[in-house]
């Protein structure tokens, strides 16, 4: 049972892969890297966007713990609380449920909202919002690099028979299937994929997966309702 996610986030993937029963085998594709080292100036920002963990992290302690916090969804308001902000509010998970939360607390009026994101990423949200009326100020916070999984650990695991793999975005899947050799490739006809969004099941179709399926809603619970206890 492959999980491709990176930290924050794989550890405790890993953790409710293995209490269902499962051998989980950790293959990040990404890995965040923080690149906020001062604090952060917020001088007329009403509110900060956050659309992943890695925002979070990367925020800490360098942002008013008091600054409202509105995060796509509930995996990543549960990290924002427990990195100390006190007022937090999720979305629904995804891009467009927060745009409609900020829409929702906030008006143009009331002041700039602040995008913590990285480079490449959040762009669509930033515009939507600004075609709304809103003042988005986007800052890269942290930067996303390929992970690259060693091709031997990758063929020894496929090797010993993968069930399963997890998807959580789709830059996941994306530099997944970009980074896997050929003969891997292959050896994956027998497992399913299991694609938090559209998006990413799009991106994995060029791999001969036995199927590939996509999550009732973007969160790790609906993902793990797929996958389920061994031999379900």
């Amino acid at each position: 049972m492959l999980v491709t996610r990176p930290e924050p986030g794989l550890s405790e993937t890993m953790a409710a892969v293995t209490a269902l029963g499962w051998h989980a085998v950790a293959m990040p594709a990404l890995r965040a890297e923080p690149t906020l080292h001062a604090p952060l100036p917020v001088r007329g920002v009403r509110a900060i966007l956050v659309t992943s963990g890695q925002a979070v992290t990367a925020l800490a302690g360098l942002v008013p713990a008091e600054m409202p916090i509105l995060a796509v969804g509930a995996a990543t308001a549960r990290r924002a609380r427990a990195a100390g902000f006190a007022h937090v509010r999720a979305a629904g998970g995804t891009a467009e449920a927060l745009a409609g939360l900020a829409r929702a607390r906030w008006r143009p009026a009331d002041g700039a909202l602040m995008l913590a994101t990285a480079p490449g990423y959040g762009l669509d949200l930033a515009t939507v919002l600004r075609r709304d009326g809103f003042r988005i100020v986007r800052r890269c916070v942290y930067r996303i690099r390929p992970a690259r999984p060693d091709p031997e650990v990758l063929r020894a695991s496929v090797g010993r028979g993968v069930e399963a793999a997890l998807f959580f975005s789709a830059e996941t899947a994306r530099r997944f299937v970009r980074d896997l050799p050929r003969d891997v490739r292959e050896a994956l006809r027998d497992a399913r994929a299991i694609a938090i969004s559209d998006r990413a099941a799009e991106a994995l179709a060029t791999v001969p997966w036995r199927e590939i399926v996509r999550a009732a809603s973007p969160d790790q619970a609906a993902m793990l309702d797929l996958l389920g206890a061994p031999g379900r």
